[in-house]
């Protein structure tokens, strides 16, 4: 019989601090593996390593990890050996793979696994569908754990196991690799290293969740919600402008000019909300229960003499109403404007407010699409190392797993890590041979509309007063991508001193140096 024994995998030993947690390098180096691979030969290069793991923190002191677009990488390293006296490095022969699995935390730190079943991505799932943080990451490999070594029973029992989906979810590992034998041999250890992932760009089958953000409410009735709707969508009275007048298309160019009437602006607002929020005039079956209660709501007409009271329901009117003003064009029969939008009654606009949420709820899953790995801002997350060993005699293979990482984050792409900015050489506007000589090297294709735009005045543009109309020709024209970096520098250092007036960034994030190099003639 051969006899087991405990194997431990943690940092590396002669590096205080870490313990059985996996040890997370921050390199910026393109070519970060081979320093890497060499320093872990000597204590002294494992000193300069234990330098570079990773300590950056966030405004709530939780370690942050980066993305390879801010030029940071990160680096997990692992040591296995033998828990025994002497503590011998285990023999990489006994090795059958190794890996890391990079798991979020839910709210109550509960870890969850970034899973695949049947060809298609899960998304993130607790691991306690799995059997916990401690089970093989890979569904086959589960179900052979626990067999009895009898083929008719492990059938039956495989089956059995089969009629869960739980069963096939297959967790996301990325490869660790034992160092080379040379480098091993040198360190006088067995080590495992891989790159950490802090970027992806797989989507799961799971639409993203439309929620609010922790103590927010946000649901149909809250006040957040309401406060975010125009008057009449909240259930309120609403006064409605040229009352009795047939709808006109030039309504919404009145709407955008100065001093314009504020029951037009806040009708044409309503018009918008109910359009790009709620998806009301374009959506199918998932506006369905928003126009069912708008087609409950009669809006009374202008009263004409000697006439009965004359109503209009609101799905109808709204859906004209917005073919006229907003599209510009003209529908069968016109649309007249009722005298005023009468206040509903509490159940109805509770109806008619949780008609609307449901509509941005759809509208949101279209938008947001489907969820992403690393979509949630300020997730936390772990990381945690397995090796697996092979079978020798009758003791079956198994895996060994190292305690989980510090909980971390992941820096949000625009975030500065410390690295020193990208230079962007710009030509020199005033040298005329140099601008000679930049030839065209992007081409547009204009459409005739765009071009008889461009051709017409400059303060009708701005005025918005500009026409499409002309000649019906599609243009080719040539740019140089320098000259336009040299335009799009200076209008962006114009709006920079515009929009300092709001937000008062400028002295903090454009950073201007004298540099006196003489350029060459």
């Amino acid at each position: 019989m051969h006899a087991t024994h405990t194997i431990a995998i943690g940092a590396l030993r002669d590096l205080p601090g870490l313990g059985l947690r996996p040890m997370i390098l921050q390199r910026t180096e393109d070519d970060f593996l081979p320093a890497t691979l060499d320093d872990l030969r000597t204590p002294a290069g494992r000193t300069r390593l234990g330098a570079l793991v990773a300590k950056a923190h966030d405004a709530k002191g939780r370690l942050k990890l980066f993305q390879p677009v801010q030029r940071q990488f990160h680096v997990a390293l692992t040591e296995a050996w033998c828990d025994i006296p002497g503590k011998p490095r285990i023999d990489p022969s006994r090795v059958d793979g190794a890996g890391m699995v990079l798991r979020r935390l839910d709210e109550q730190g509960r870890p969850q696994g970034w899973m695949r079943s049947r060809g298609r991505v899960r998304g993130w799932v607790p691991l306690s569908r799995v059997g916990g943080p401690d089970r093989d990451p890979l569904a086959q490999r589960r179900l052979k754990q626990g067999l009895s070594g009898v083929a008719d029973i492990d059938r039956q029992l495989t089956s059995l196991a089969l009629r869960s989906d739980d069963s096939l979810l297959d967790e996301d590992v990325t490869a660790m690799y034992v160092a080379p034998p040379d480098v091993c041999s040198d360190a006088g250890k067995t080590l495992f290293y891989g790159i950490v992932p802090t970027v992806s760009s797989e989507l799961s089958e799971v639409d993203a969740v439309f929620e609010s953000a922790p103590g927010v409410d946000f649901g149909p009735q809250s006040q957040a919600f309401r406060a975010q709707l125009v008057l009449a969508l909240g259930g309120d009275a609403m006064a409605l402008p040229f009352a009795g007048q047939a709808l006109s298309k030039d309504w919404f160019a009145q709407s955008q000019a100065q001093g314009a009437d504020g029951t037009l602006v806040r009708f044409v607002l309503m018009l918008h909300q109910l359009g790009s929020q709620f998806n009301l005039f374009d959506g199918g079956s998932e506006v369905t229960q928003l126009k069912q209660v708008l087609h409950g709501i009669a809006l009374p007409l202008v009263r004409r003499d000697n006439q009965p009271q004359r109503y209009v329901q609101a799905d109808d009117f709204l859906a004209r109403a917005n073919t006229i003003i907003l599209q510009g064009e003209s529908v069968p029969g016109g649309a007249e404007m009722p005298s005023t939008w009468p206040a509903l009654p509490s159940d109805q606009a509770a109806r008619l407010r949780s008609a609307l949420h449901a509509a941005m709820t759809a509208r949101f899953a279209t938008m947001k699409g489907k969820q992403g790995r690393f979509d949630d801002a300020g997730a936390r997350y772990v990381l945690r190392s397995f090796v697996r060993l092979k079978a020798e005699g009758p003791c079956p293979g198994r895996i060994v797993w190292s305690e989980a990482s510090e909980p971390f984050t992941i820096a949000p792409w625009y975030e500065g890590a410390g690295a020193p900015p990208v230079q962007i050489p710009l030509p020199d506007p005033s040298d005329k041979n140099l601008l000679k000589s930049l030839k065209p090297n992007v081409a547009f294709v204009v459409p005739p509309s765009m071009q008889n735009l461009l051709n017409g005045s400059t303060s009708d543009i701005l005025d918005g007063k500009g026409s499409t109309q002309g000649l019906g020709l599609t243009w080719i024209c040539g740019f140089n991508i320098p000259i336009i970096t040299i335009c799009a520098f200076l209008v962006l250092n114009i709006f920079l001193t515009l929009f300092n007036l709001v937000f008062g960034w400028l002295f903090f994030m454009k950073i201007c140096l004298p540099f006196p190099k003489i350029p060459p003639k």
